[in-house]
């Protein structure tokens, strides 16, 4: 006949072996013969927890404590049974308790971490889990869960030592370094994450995450054909994952193919309706798109999801541009949303006012009576070819010359030709991608700066949560962002008197600073195709050209576009950006132009193409039409750089006024409408006048390239001057 033992020894082979019912039908058995058995009840409550009853194993673990208090194992998995039901302050009390009858129980106190962790208590759960590691040598998890609570706490270095020693203990560790893959792409080390996140897949390669994960890395590096194709395989693995879906709408909006990605943000949006980043993406697509009320309700209900994301709060005050019949007033009450939002917070952090400039001074070695250099830091993300990079790399490089030190601190990890003359006008140039706002703007204050200017506001890479804190004495605003940043803490913003008139100052947040000619210099790319005559000249029919994005285009603008061609019946329209490489957006902009009455036949529309060849586009039209309220800027100096001219449209907005401000630092007359009926007869009579435009096109260029447009010595001495006076 089998004993109690005999039974128990049964019991437990089964579980072992995973058979949950057999083992619990043993262990019934035995508390059937022996009632106060409390191993067997303890076991018994642990089979049901494993089989999904943590109720069931709350009531057998407790007969099992009744029976003896000073088990440490049952008081732990009591623990564990409380939070499985939600019960955390119960289970970390369990816990405790079984930490208190064995100090050196490594599983208990990482469950106690695992429990501290889901109250938010992360600080708590960090040391729980260090002591857990501590205790057990290899305790691979304990490590792995560390990690985690770190990255939570943005101690993203602490958890990259978490992660790595969890792999040094199991290099098997699938999650690990998945987990750890992702943890780099935070810290902007996109290559060492791709590694990290490619081990994870030689290990299992269908892990979803780590898939999904590589498809971000592989989007930051560039290579959107790979990133598809591991964002779909990610959806694959895992058809119920959204942020499979997410990436994937990520690439296919990379590669302009805006429809498809809309696509896959609503598929994303089935499976997660309150997924706040697919609202915010499918926004954007929308935005690009031109379809501004689907893209502003999109925004707004991404915030109401999630609150705390400051760069969609961003994008909704910037779409408050394009809206036809936008005033400064709406500008600066957008602007200062984001800044009672995700600003006003962060006040109280502020430094106080000091003699951070006579610190600095002497940390530089200024002698006696010598008028110490102006250290002026700069931040942006587009120390490259970009807009932002394109205006201020001239002026950059002469700045060394008026006696200031800079410091470039670069939110990117691509770099090009640009790149590398920002590099050479550094004195000290420090990548930051890898640190977030809290971090960075430590590491600013620790350097110094008398001025830091920003280079972005509310566009891509923007770190406006950088200059929320204030790190710096004088906060300046340039280039990157053309409206008012609606922050408390931007002190200046660079401007001239064609983008802010005299009188117009009440409605920025920042003091103006006008330069004397335009607020950046042009710096044309290498290898412009030549000036050619217009193609009118030769007898082609007038040819109008729109290169800016289709987000500001509108009813009106293309009311005036059709009166145009209506006055030149044998006319012609070429639109080029992007965002009509996709076929649904260029059929989108088709009908809307049909049903503005403008014959289709007339018009050509082309996506997508090198920079250069896109300039050579512009060279191929005879007028270019300027959007009205957004103005273009680059596309503007671009075009004029080919010998075009822009027709242009103003309004009281900074950035409704670019066209207006480069076509008279560049000497360029009757281009600038003050109503819709006058941007008509502008455009119909250059178009009509093949002399004037040849001879626009004769000279500007060269014009341009000698003038103030161009010239960066001249901007850098003035912006010298103002900066010094701003830290004085």
């Amino acid at each position: 006949m089998a004993t109690i033992q005999d039974v128990l020894t049964a019991a437990l082979s089964h579980h072992q072996a995973g058979r949950l019912s057999e083992a619990a039908a043993g262990y019934r058995a035995v508390l059937d013969a022996a009632p106060n058995h409390a191993d067997a009840a303890h076991l018994l409550g642990v089979a049901h927890l494993q089989a999904g009853q943590p109720a069931e194993a709350e009531r057998w673990i407790r007969a099992a404590i009744q029976t003896n208090r000073r088990a440490p194992d049952y008081h732990d998995n009591l623990g564990s049974a409380l939070k499985a039901q939600g019960r955390l302050d119960d289970a970390v009390a369990a816990h405790r308790q079984a930490i208190r009858l064995r100090p050196d129980f490594a599983q208990a106190l990482y469950n106690l971490g695992n429990a501290l962790d889901a109250l938010g208590r992360r600080e708590e759960a960090v040391t729980a889990y260090r002591q857990a590691a501590a205790r057990r040598p290899g305790y691979a998890k304990a490590r792995f869960n560390l990690g985690n609570a770190l990255v939570a706490l943005e101690r993203r270095e602490e958890a990259d030592q978490a992660f790595r020693a969890a792999i040094a203990d199991d290099p098997t560790f699938v999650e690990a370094h998945a987990n750890r893959g992702s943890l780099l792409l935070a810290l902007g080390r996109t290559g060492d994450a791709d590694a990290a996140l490619a081990r994870a897949l030689a290990l299992r390669p269908d892990h979803p995450t780590a898939l999904t994960n590589r498809a971000t890395a592989l989007l930051a590096s560039g290579d959107m054909t790979a990133a598809e194709l591991a964002a779909g395989r990610a959806v694959r693995a895992a058809p119920d994952l959204a942020d499979a879906r997410l990436r994937l709408g990520e690439a296919r909006q990379r590669a302009n193919r805006l429809a498809e990605a809309e696509d896959a943000y609503a598929a994303a949006l089935a499976l997660a309706p309150d997924l706040a980043e697919a609202l915010a993406n499918r926004a954007l697509v929308h935005q690009t798109q031109g379809r501004l009320e689907e893209a502003e309700r999109g925004d707004r209900r991404a915030l109401v999801l999630r609150p705390d994301l400051a760069e969609v709060r961003s994008n909704l005050a910037y779409l408050q541009l394009f809206q036809p019949g936008v005033t400064l007033d709406r500008v600066l009450a957008a602007h200062k949303a984001w800044d009672d939002a995700h600003g006003a917070p962060l006040r109280a952090g502020w430094p106080k006012p000091g003699a951070r400039r006579k610190a600095a001074a002497i940390g530089a070695g200024a002698g006696a009576g010598a008028e110490p250099p102006l250290t002026v830091g700069v931040l942006s993300g587009d120390f490259r070819r970009h807009p932002a990079g394109q205006f201020a790399i001239r002026a950059v490089e002469a700045l060394p010359a008026h006696g200031v030190r800079l410091f470039l601190y670069a939110n990117q990890t691509e770099a090009d030709d640009l790149t590398a003359r920002f590099r050479a006008a550094a004195e000290r140039w420090t990548p930051v991608a890898d640190l977030s706002d809290a971090e960075l703007a430590e590491r600013i204050r620790a350097d110094r700066p008398d001025v830091l200017i920003d280079l972005a506001g509310h566009n891509a890479r923007g770190r406006l949560g950088v200059f929320a804190r204030n790190p710096a004495p004088v906060q300046v605003a340039w280039a990157g962002y053309m409206a008012t940043t609606g922050l408390a803490a931007m002190d200046a913003l660079i401007a001239d008197r064609h983008h802010v008139p005299e009188g117009s100052e009440v409605h920025y947040r920042e003091r103006v600073l006008r330069m004397p000619d335009a607020f950046i210099a042009y710096d044309p790319p290498d290898g412009a195709p030549d000036v050619t005559p217009p193609p009118c000249r030769f007898g082609a029919p007038p040819t109008f050209g729109y290169f800016n994005i289709l987000t500001k285009l509108n009813a009106g603008v293309l009311r005036a576009w059709a009166a145009i061609l209506a006055r030149l019946p044998d006319s012609r329209l070429l639109m080029k950006t992007k965002a009509l490489s996709c076929p649904t957006t260029a059929a989108l902009w088709q009908d809307r132009l049909a049903r503005a009455g403008i014959d289709l036949n007339r018009v050509t529309m082309i996506g997508a193409t090198t920079n250069l060849e896109h300039m050579g586009w512009c060279a191929s039209v005879d007028v270019a039409l300027d959007p009205f309220p957004f103005s273009g800027s680059t596309t503007t100096l671009e075009t004029l750089w080919m010998g075009v001219p822009v027709v242009t449209l103003p309004g009281e907005t900074f950035s409704s006024r670019h066209s207006l401000a480069f076509l008279t630092v560049a000497g360029v007359e009757g281009c600038v409408a003050a109503d819709e009926a006058a941007y008509v007869d502008l455009a119909v009579g250059w178009a009509s006048d093949p002399e004037r435009l040849t001879a626009l096109r004769h000279d500007l260029r060269a014009r341009m390239a000698a003038g103030p447009l161009c010239d960066g010595a001249r901007l850098a001495a003035a912006l010298a001057e103002g900066l010094k006076g701003l830290s004085s």
